[in-house]
């Protein structure tokens, strides 16, 4: 099984989140240190680099001066109340490597193109830790290469070449670097239960995975007595996949979801367009009624932009794990003065995914 980022797991194991280094081993181990800078011929910072919310915060207050971000719509993708065009805004220099041209990349001083996961060779890493290949179907497309090609230029023309000639001299250094890594049983990762338990973790197993619920006061109050869910349907995946004329033809009701509980209660009909309400912000949208939506609960879809529901979430960060948490929020639902009731397909099995 993958994740709901196909890949997520695979970037993690190559020591893209800033507390791992490749295999997962612990940043803040010296020795695992040292090991990664022995292959990379490279001494590596003895602190970890910062995490999504803090990277944004210092790039506000001027203390990063370049972003180079790849793959990612952090624009598109995170609530308002993260501030990301303002900190993207404050850069001097800010690098977007994308397929598409993002709301992201619409801000940035260089847009380098990047190939599609059908334009290139490499491999998707399951939750069970098996890696799966991915075989180039499509020649790339325009002046577009797939990213290893685009850094290992880069790296070239700033005199650090990497020297990889093709995506299968990469696999032998992460082979080497990760024993084990593309056998169908890698070695075990070296993680220390102790550190699970201690380093911000209960050590009760019912505390230890006891649902945190939000700190928001306004969850449930009489002001916004609903509880706004955003995620995926059977139809998309992400925001890549509105750009996909097929798809868009099957599914592309950018529609606030309702519980029929709710629409008699509000007497809201299918279709009519309301005002969508929270403590940040308020936009206007058109409703459908999903029977499988319980009563107190709206959905919609994350995969659409406009109008911008996601703008009415204030974003929370875990502090232990430092994760953003932008998917649901408290809201309210009015009436608009006129209305239209026209009728609109209702669409399958849209709901919370």
């Amino acid at each position: 099984a993958l994740c709901e980022e196909n890949n997520e797991i695979g970037v993690i194991d190559m020591g893209a989140a800033s507390e791992f280094l490749p295999g997962a081993l612990d940043y803040q181990n010296a020795e695992a240190r040292a090991k990664i800078s022995k292959e990379w011929r490279e001494d590596l910072p003895t602190t970890p680099s910062a995490d999504l919310a803090r990277i944004l915060e210092r790039a506000r207050k001027g203390e990063i001066k370049a972003l180079y971000i790849v793959g990612e719509n952090p624009v598109g993708t995170l609530p308002a109340s993260m501030g990301v065009a303002e900190a993207l805004s404050k850069v001097d220099l800010l690098i977007v490597q994308d397929p598409f041209l993002t709301e992201t990349g619409r801000l940035a001083h260089v847009v380098l193109p990047a190939t599609t996961y059908a334009e290139k060779e490499g491999s998707f890493t399951s939750m069970e830790g098996k890696v799966n290949p991915v075989r180039m179907a499509l020649e790339p497309i325009g002046e577009s290469k797939p990213d290893w090609e685009i850094f290992s230029e880069l790296a070239w023309r700033m005199s650090f070449p990497l020297e990889y000639g093709s995506a299968k001299e990469i696999h032998r250094e992460i082979a080497k670097t990760i024993p084990g890594y593309f056998t169908t049983k890698p070695e075990p990762l070296p993680i220390q239960l102790s550190g699970y338990l201690n380093n911000g973790y209960a050590q009760e197993t019912h505390a230890r995975y006891a649902v945190k619920l939000s700190h928001n006061p306004s969850i449930g109050s009489a002001d916004y007595p609903l509880t706004l869910v955003l995620g995926q349907i059977l139809y998309h995946s992400g925001k890549y996949s509105t750009q996909a004329e097929g798809l868009m033809k099957i599914y592309s009701k950018a529609l606030l979801q309702i519980s029929p509980a709710d629409a008699e209660r509000l007497q809201v009909a299918m279709g009519e367009r309301v005002v969508l309400k929270s403590p940040v912000g308020e936009v206007e949208v058109g409703v459908e009624i999903q029977p499988r939506l319980p009563a107190g609960l709206v959905f919609f879809p994350e995969h659409f932009n406009t109008p911008p529901v996601k703008d009415l979430i204030a974003a929370e960060i875990d502090p232990v794990t430092r994760v953003v948490y932008h998917k649901q929020g408290p809201v309210a639902i009015q009436r608009k003065p006129t209305t239209v009731t026209s009728a609109v397909a209702g669409g399958g099995p849209g709901g919370p995914a």
